[in-house]
């Protein structure tokens, strides 16, 4: 006789195959050209990480699904929940509305798991489905509503810390030192590095043994990590324009510098994350 396991199809086989095949196209939207036009690329790693840390529980959810089924109030929350999820699905998509679309995925999926399983598999799942959270693309309005005054703040406090060695002048995000111009665009406001930082940050601490309070430290210190890496940054921009020119400061240099204070971000977080955890190890 074969010892292979034989693949029976289900009913929850096809319903997540549908559902997976409702929000192909607005994935596929969102991949394609949302977040590269409001530079917001690090989502493209985010549904692969949160299905990762799906998969890590795969032996809890196991142990979950065979304590029985949800009660019938928890199954009638389900199903209120997924028909509010489709009906955001359906209103964002026909309007145009990516952000709403894209938020329904949270009563979709809590909804489907307290319809057809039970409110244990939703704990163990809270959390890689909450990450997707990071997937959303924030309205423009909002966006420049937060950039803006960063891009302003890292301006004043370059120039002021430059003006202590040079002769710098600033009008609005434009600082001149001697004859160089650097003019603080939008990839320098340090929101990229930030929500980036963040990201890795909301996952190093998910899976690090570590108590509440030095958990929340650590998520803490990632916000003036951030800001200090783009301070440093934009400052060695300023130093390479005035010293070698225009062209030295906004080419290989510019891209080189963020991914080199971004890697220092991380080893930052991550001797950060031992010194409180005293290494403790990775929560399974």
């Amino acid at each position: 006789m074969s010892s292979e396991k034989r693949f029976t199809l289900t009913a929850d086989h096809i319903i997540w195959t549908v559902l997976v095949a409702l929000y192909f196209p607005l994935l596929k939207e969102l991949y394609s050209q949302k977040w590269e036009n409001i530079d917001y690329t690090h989502a493209y790693l985010i549904l692969p990480v949160s299905l990762f840390l799906a998969w890590r529980k795969r032996k809890q959810i196991s142990v979950a699904l065979a304590s029985g089924v949800a009660s019938a109030q928890v199954v009638r929350w389900g199903q209120a929940l997924l028909v509010l999820g489709l009906f955001l699905f359906v209103f964002g998509w026909r309007l145009g509305y990516t952000m709403v679309s894209t938020l329904s995925v949270f009563p979709v999926l809590f909804g489907m798991i307290l319809y057809r399983y039970n409110t244990q598999v939703a704990r163990i799942l809270s959390f890689p489905i909450l990450y997707l959270l990071l997937l959303v693309p924030p309205p423009l309005g909002i966006l420049d509503a937060v950039t803006m005054p960063m891009r302003k703040g890292v301006t004043s406090a370059v120039a002021g810390f430059l003006s202590l060695f040079y002769t710098v002048q600033r009008e609005g995000l434009m600082l001149t030192i001697g004859h160089a111009q650097v003019y603080v665009g939008a990839p320098c406001s340090g929101f990229r590095s930030l929500v980036s930082i963040f990201a890795l940050a909301l996952v190093y601490v998910y899976l690090i043994k570590m108590e509440r309070i030095p958990k929340l430290i650590l998520l803490a210190a990632v916000i003036p990590l951030a800001l200090l890496g783009n301070f440093i940054r934009v400052i060695s921009l300023c130093l390479v324009t005035y010293y070698f020119g225009k062209e030295a400061g906004e080419g290989p240099f510019h891209g080189i510098s963020g991914m080199v204070v971004f890697l220092v971000l991380i080893m930052g977080m991550l001797w950060l994350g031992k010194l409180l955890s005293g290494d403790e190890g990775v929560d399974d």
